[in-house]
C-alpha cells in the first residue's frame, strides 16, 4: 500500500516513452520515420541531459555548501546567545555585589558614628573623675581625713574607709563598661570592613570575568559576521548556479518544441501525402489516436510496468500506448498545461490524468511536476521514484499539491468511453 509523505520516491524528470531514458531518444523515435521518408535529419540538441545534469550537480554541491554554512551561522549564533547570557548573568551579580557593598559601608558608617559616641562618653566620665580627683587634691584630701577623723567608732571608720573605696570602684567601673562597649563596636566595625573587603574582591573577580565575557562576545560577533559574509557569497553562487540550470533547461525545451513542431510538420506532411483522412494533432505535446476504452486505460495502469525513477509521466505515456489510445510525449508540467483543466472533483473521470506543474520534493519534481492516472472508486495510479502504486485521490491530492493545484482532464483531449 503506498504510504504519503516520503519525499524521497518523489521527483517527475523528462518524459520518455516506452523505457527510454531521455526526451531526445523520445522524439528521434517519434520523428524517425518521416525523417527518413523525407531526407529532413533533425540536427542534434545543443544543450545535452549530462549538460543540464552537471549543472544541477554543481548546484546542488553549492546548496550543501550554503547549508553547511548554514549549521555554522546557527551554531555561532547560540554561542553568541549563551555568551549575552553570561555577560547579563554577571552584571545582575555585579550590580547585587555593590548594593552588599553599599550596605556594608552604610553599616560601618553607623558603626562609626555608635563608635564616636561612645567614645564622647568615655571622655566625659573621665573628664568628671579626673575634676573630682583634682578637687580632691587641691583640698589635700582634708575631706577625706575629716571623714576619717569623725568617726565615733571603729566600725563608723571602717564604714566611712568601705564608702570611700566604693565611690571610687563604681566610677573606675563606669569608665572600664564604656570602654569595653567601644572595644566591642570597633571589633564589629573591624568585621563589617572584612565583609566589604571580600564584597570588594567578587567584585573585581566578577568585573574581570564580565570583561572576558565581552572580549569573548566581541570575538563571535566576529567570526559571526565573517560567516554570514560567506553564507551571503554562497547564497549568491547558489542563485547563479540554479540560474544556470533553469537556463539549460528552457534551452532544451525550446530545442524539445522546436522538434516536436518539426515532427508534426513531417507527419502532418506524410499523412497529406499518403491519405486524406486523419491528421497530426495536439497543442502542447504530440499525440496519434483519437479515441479510445476507458476500461482499456484502467487494465492498462495495473499492468504497465515501472518506468524507472524521475519517468512518471512516460508511465502515463506508455499506460495510453498499451491500451491503444495513443503515443502522447511531454512531461508532466507539459501535459499538466496542455490537458489539466479542472480542480473539480465532481467532474473527475476513470481514465483522465491527474497532475501538478511543480512540487516540491526534488530539483527536478521542482521543475517537471508529478502525474498519474485516476482510475476510478476515488484511486489513483502513479510512478513515483520507479514504483508504480495506488494512492487515494484525497491522499494524492493532499500529498503533491503543495505548492500548485493538482489538475485533471483527457490525455491529448481524448475523451474516454
Amino acid at each position: 500500500m503506498h504510504t504519503s509523505g516520503t519525499s524521497s520516491r518523489r521527483a517527475s524528470n523528462a518524459l520518455a516513452p516506452a523505457r527510454t531514458v531521455t526526451r531526445r531518444d523520445a522524439f528521434r523515435l517519434l520523428i524517425g520515420a518521416g525523417a527518413l521518408a523525407f531526407a529532413s535529419p533533425v540536427a542534434a540538441f545543443a544543450t545535452s541531459q549530462s549538460d543540464i545534469d552537471a549543472a544541477q550537480s554543481d548546484a546542488d554541491a553549492a546548496q550543501a555548501q550554503l547549508d553547511q554554512i548554514g549549521q555554522e551561522v546557527s551554531d555561532l549564533s547560540a554561542q553568541l546567545s549563551d555568551t549575552v547570557g553570561q555577560i547579563d548573568d554577571v552584571s545582575a551579580q555585579i550590580d547585587q555585589t555593590q548594593s552588599d557593598i553599599d550596605a556594608k559601608q552604610a553599616d560601618i558608617e553607623a558603626k562609626q558614628e555608635d563608635i564616636d559616641t561612645t567614645q564622647k562618653e568615655i571622655e566625659q566620665k573621665q573628664e568628671v573623675l579626673g575634676q573630682r580627683m583634682s578637687a580632691a587634691f587641691k583640698s589635700g584630701n582634708a575631706s577625706t581625713i575629716d571623714l576619717l577623723l569623725s568617726s565615733a567608732s571603729f566600725e563608723e571608720l571602717t564604714s566611712n574607709i568601705y564608702y570611700l573605696d566604693k565611690v571610687s570602684e563604681q566610677d573606675n567601673a563606669m569608665i572600664e563598661e564604656v570602654k569595653s562597649l567601644k572595644a566591642d563596636l570597633e571589633t564589629q566595625k573591624a568585621q563589617l570592613e572584612d565583609d566589604k573587603a571580600t564584597l570588594e574582591t567578587k567584585q573585581a573577580d566578577l568585573t574581570t570575568q564580565k570583561d572576558q565575557l565581552n572580549q569573548l562576545k566581541s570575538s563571535q560577533e566576529s567570526q559571526l559576521a565573517d560567516v554570514q559574509a560567506k553564507q551571503q557569497e554562497a547564497q549568491d553562487l547558489v542563485d547563479q548556479l540554479n540560474s544556470n540550470v533553469q537556463t539549460l533547461i528552457d534551452q532544451r525545451n525550446a530545442e524539445l518544441l522546436a522538434a516536436q513542431e518539426e515532427a508534426r510538420r513531417v507527419a502532418s506532411y506524410s499523412s497529406s501525402g499518403s491519405s486524406s483522412g486523419g491528421s497530426a494533432g495536439g497543442s502542447a505535446n504530440i499525440s496519434s489516436g483519437t479515441s479510445g476504452s476507458q476500461a482499456a486505460v484502467i487494465s492498462a495502469a495495473y499492468s504497465t510496468g515501472s518506468t524507472g525513477a524521475g519517468f512518471c509521466a512516460a508511465w502515463v505515456s506508455n499506460v495510453f500506448a498499451n491500451a491503444g489510445v495513443g503515443t502522447f510525449y511531454g512531461n508532466a508540467c507539459d501535459m499538466y498545461w496542455a490537458y489539466c483543466s479542472s480542480s473539480d472533483r465532481s467532474s473527475i473521470q476513470a481514465g483522465m490524468i491527474i497532475a501538478v506543474p511543480t512540487e516540491p520534493y526534488s530539483a527536478a519534481a521542482r521543475i517537471y511536476g508529478h502525474i498519474g492516472i485516476y482510475v476510478g472508486n476515488g484511486t489513483v495510479r502513479h510512478c513515483a521514484s520507479g514504483v508504480v502504486m495506488t494512492q487515494s485521490l484525497d491522499s494524492w491530492i493532499s500529498e503533491f499539491g503543495v505548492t500548485s493545484t493538482p489538475r485533471w482532464g483527457w490525455l491529448g483531449g481524448v475523451a474516454l468511453a
